[in-house]
């Protein structure tokens, strides 16, 4: 599916049960040269705006509860993998 073109070097760090979670960089509009990381999330194709996959951006403090959920979930699990 074709992605909106604000987000670039998309990375999918996170699959469950089709919820993903990306890091990418966001460009508002276009308007900067490099962009800001966020951390983002979707559904399969959703959310969509006029039939292009446009991924929700979590705020700060939301983002920073999630990804410490995921790390001691990994930690306590002894998923080396997903602990770097």
């Amino acid at each position: 599916m074709q992605m909106i073109s604000y987000w670039t070097e998309i990375i999918e760090f996170h699959i469950d049960n089709g919820l993903v979670l990306i890091i990418w960089k966001y460009n508002h509009k276009n308007q900067s040269k490099n962009g800001d990381k966020y951390l983002g999330i979707h559904w399969g194709h959703y959310p969509q705006s006029r039939g292009i996959l446009s991924h929700c951006v979590i705020p700060a403090t939301t983002r920073d509860a999630i990804l410490s959920g995921l790390l001691y979930g990994a930690v306590t699990k002894k998923n080396n993998a997903k602990i770097r």
